[in-house]
């Protein structure tokens, strides 16, 4: 597994750079280090880490709980707070912006490790199952699609079934006519196995997309 990317905010550079090599011991990439709440989010958007250590009291205006809220809502990155301060007013601003762990100064690098490792899984799981619930939400549309879909194909392979009983076998429209019936039964397959899929399975698309494999994907019928 690729090592996970860490941007570690830290408004004293000597214990930046302390933390900085606690990880990489630990194997993990720091992207970059930031000492103030606007410089945190610059890089937070420049480099997308995969998780932001992030010290509450910062220099300037702008703290490290005002500065993880903004990451947040823009990228959609994990912080972990590190921090000296455990007063209840901290905290509960802190929990206000739903941090995913919570590392009180001074710390081991074992149980620094141990949040960021929580951290990450929690969340890659919550970033899955948003991925499953919206995915889920497009088969079911899809699936009411395909269903107001199969009325008018029927019908445009029904009249051109009519249209080739009138024609002769080798006129060049009834080729043609042919050639309609023969994807508008494809269409049909599709649709029938849209609204049959009960478990689905991912597969790349382009710009790195993933969209539904629908051979692989099980259904509720051969």
């Amino acid at each position: 597994m690729t090592p996970a990317t860490i941007l570690v905010v830290e408004d004293e550079g000597i214990v930046a750079q302390e933390i900085k090599s606690r990880l990489e011991k630990s194997g993990y990439t720091v992207c970059a280090v930031a000492h103030d709440g606007k410089s945190a989010i610059a890089h937070a958007g420049e480099k997308k880490p995969d998780l932001v250590l992030m010290d509450i009291r910062l220099k300037g205006e702008m703290d490290g709980i005002e500065a993880a809220g903004i990451i947040g809502e823009r990228f959609g990155i994990p912080v972990v707070y590190l921090t000296a301060y455990t007063d209840p007013d901290t905290l509960e601003r802190a929990k206000v912006k739903d941090p995913f762990g919570y590392v009180v100064k001074p710390f081991e690098t074992r149980s620094l490790i141990v949040s960021i490792e929580i951290a990450l899984h929690r969340h890659r799981s919550e970033a899955e199952r948003i991925y499953r619930e919206k995915l889920q939400a497009v088969l079911e549309t899809a699936g009411a699609i395909c269903h107001e879909m199969n009325q008018p194909m029927m019908a445009i392979s029904g009249h051109t079934e009519l249209l080739m009983d009138t024609l002769d076998p080798g006129d060049p429209i009834y080729l043609k006519i042919e050639k309609i019936k023969s994807q508008v039964e494809r269409m049909s397959a599709i649709t029938q196995k849209l609204m049959g899929i009960t478990r689905y399975e991912t597969k790349d698309y382009v710009q790195g997309e993933r969209i539904v494999d629908i051979e692989k994907s099980s259904f509720t019928f051969d």
